[in-house]
């Protein structure tokens, strides 16, 4: 399966990205959520041991996850497509490193992950951020996405903060080409 992201290149500091599908343990996608580990954590260090978060997914339950690379090579943005129980799929990981942000790779990563799942029939997406996250609640907003209840496996997680989406299956094939 080949998809290409509508928003295929964006202006970064060392110019355009390309985006490539890739498996939840590509050394990329790896190093690019070690990144986002470090954010997060500090931003939750104030909360202490937070032993009810669910463990991360496996690859196994990872569809694709997409990573866009600056014209060095280097992994600047990432976000990942996951399988939950009862059929439901969620958007894992969006993460864009400091120094490319305000460049659109986050909504460009947002619509790669929805047009995998649209490819694969998926009619609804969630996913879940928390309370320190703000900017990032802003952007699912913007995006179209609306709040919900957290859903398991963060149910328990009183710093959890989750959306949906539904997706238009036939206007969001349209967004993305197929080779």
């Amino acid at each position: 399966m080949t998809h290409t992201p509508t928003a295929l290149s964006a202006p970064a500091p060392t110019g355009p990205v390309h985006w490539a599908a890739r498996g939840w343990d590509d050394p990329a996608a790896v190093e690019l959520r070690a990144l986002m580990d470090v954010e997060i954590k500090a931003r939750y260090a104030k909360y202490g041991p937070r032993p009810h978060l669910p463990p991360p997914p496996t690859p196994d339950e990872v569809a694709v996850t997409w990573v866009a690379f600056a014209a060095s090579g280097e992994p600047v943005a990432t976000a990942s497509l996951r399988a939950l129980s009862g059929g439901r799929w969620e958007i894992k990981r969006v993460f864009v490193r400091a120094d490319h942000r305000g460049r659109g790779l986050a909504v460009a990563a947002l619509e790669a992950v929805e047009a995998s799942a649209v490819e694969r029939g998926i009619t609804q997406l969630m996913l879940q951020t928390g309370i320190e996250q703000p900017e990032a609640a802003a952007l699912y907003t913007r995006e179209g996405w609306h709040r919900i209840a957290p859903y398991p496996p963060y149910a328990l997680d009183p710093y959890s903060v989750c959306f949906a989406k539904p997706l238009d299956t036939a206007r969001d094939a349209e967004r993305g080409s197929h080779a």
